[in-house]
This record gives structure tokens, sequence and C-alpha cells, in this order.
């Protein structure tokens, strides 16, 4: 019989801010923005699953075009009409005013909250290596116990 002990889940606080927004030009006259890369980050302050105070953080970025959806044509075997994507490249000014929302909406879109979250739980739910461990000792093919062919 063994004594197994389920992870439970961590406390605490975590906070966001987006730490990489860099609209990208659509070309050399600078008359447009065609995408704009959105870095997040995430930090997490509280207590593991057994009381120990921890902090942690993670770090998620992606690029995204712009896009305006349009109806496509008639489909006449199915007759309804489906909707498309066409690029688009925004105003500079526009990208500057609403730069808040297009971020949010990239992060949200792709879930970015949730990951990030997973990959602070994974972080802290991962084996802790013993790093004093008193075994093995000594250099070269001593360091190891040697290998009993009946055991293997």
């Amino acid at each position: 019989m063994y004594n197994i002990k389920k992870m439970s889940h961590i406390s605490g606080t975590y906070s966001y801010s987006f730490s990489r927004l860099e609209p990208m030009y659509d070309n050399s006259l600078k008359t447009g923005c065609t995408s704009l890369v959105v870095g997040l980050s995430c930090n997490f302050s509280g207590v593991d699953q057994n009381d120990i105070p921890v902090t942690e953080g993670a770090y998620i970025d992606g690029i995204s075009g712009f896009v305006e959806y349009v109806p496509t044509p008639d489909f006449p075997t199915s007759g309804t009409t489906g909707i498309g994507t066409v690029p688009i490249n925004l105003a500079p000014e526009y990208v500057l005013d609403n730069i808040s929302g297009l971020a949010n909406e990239f992060a949200s879109g792709l879930g970015w909250v949730h990951s990030l979250e997973s990959q602070i739980s994974g972080k802290l739910h991962t084996p802790i290596r013993w790093t004093d461990f008193p075994y093995p000792s000594g250099t070269g093919d001593n360091r190891y116990p040697p290998v009993n062919p009946d055991d293997a």
C-alpha cells in the first residue's frame, strides 16, 4: 500500500500587464498598421499546496493581423451565404486611440490569461530536485552503485 499525496491548488493573486505592444506599419510611408505584436506578462504571488510562500511569473506573445468580415458569395448547393475575412490596414491614429482594446481583444481571443495561469501552476507543481542528496559519492565509475543484472 502506498501513501500518495495529491497536489492541491495554489492560492494567491495573479497580476497581468502588457509588456510588449508594437504596431507594425504596412509600408515605408507609414500610412497604415498591418499588424500588432502583443506580449502579456503574468505574475503570481501566494502560497503553494503546502502553504509555502511562492512567487512565479510567465510570459506569452504573438502577432495579430487586422481583418474585416465580409459576406462571401452564395453557395448554390447549400443556398447559404458565408462570412469571409479580408486583411485590412488600420489608420495609425485608430491604433493609437484603441491600443488597449486591440491588445485585450487579441489576448482574450487566444485565452492567454488561462494559458499563463496554467503555465504558472505547472511550474509550481513540478518535482523539486533534492540537491544535497548524500548519495552517490565518489568519482568516475565509482560514483554510482554497481548494477545487479538479477535486479534489472
